[in-house]
């Protein structure tokens, strides 16, 4: 597996549009395109091994770990790795979403092209401000 910096607003305001549900991993059917095949998550990879992971766990013990708490591990996992230690503790217990529309990402993922005015008015309604904006932007690129 080849491991790419994603850029950290993919994740985050996904979170901050509806919870950290796992609902980017939900296929698209028939009648509905999901989170995952939106042009805004066009970059995200990796949903194979969350799946993988999904299914090791529930052959160990069935119906007991979300797709959430993993995707959450490993995020965490991820950016302790280079520390050689978990740099902040999961709280486990979230539940998978079954809703995905790919709408909730094209009206909640900042295009590429937004400027820091448009990002800023995006953040603040969400009820984050200019903080959090470049602590969730930068972030990716700490070392």
């Amino acid at each position: 597996m080849t491991m790419r910096r994603r850029p950290a607003m993919e994740v985050v305001v996904v979170v901050v549009a509806v919870g950290c549900d796992a609902s980017v991993l939900i296929d698209s059917t028939s009648g509905s395109s999901a989170e995952k095949d939106a042009a805004p998550n066009g970059s995200l990879a990796g949903d194979d091994v969350i799946d993988s992971a999904k299914a090791v766990l529930e052959a160990v013990c069935p119906g007991v770990v979300s797709c959430a708490d993993i995707v959450a591990l490993a995020a965490r996992d991820a950016v302790s790795f280079q520390f050689g230690r978990d740099l902040w503790d999961v709280q486990l217990g979230r539940r998978d979403g079954v809703v995905s529309l790919a709408s909730e990402a094209l009206s909640n993922l900042p295009a590429p092209t937004d400027n820091f005015t448009t990002l800023r008015s995006n953040f603040a309604g969400k009820g984050l401000d200019v903080k959090d904006l470049v602590i969730l932007s930068g972030g990716i690129f700490y070392k």
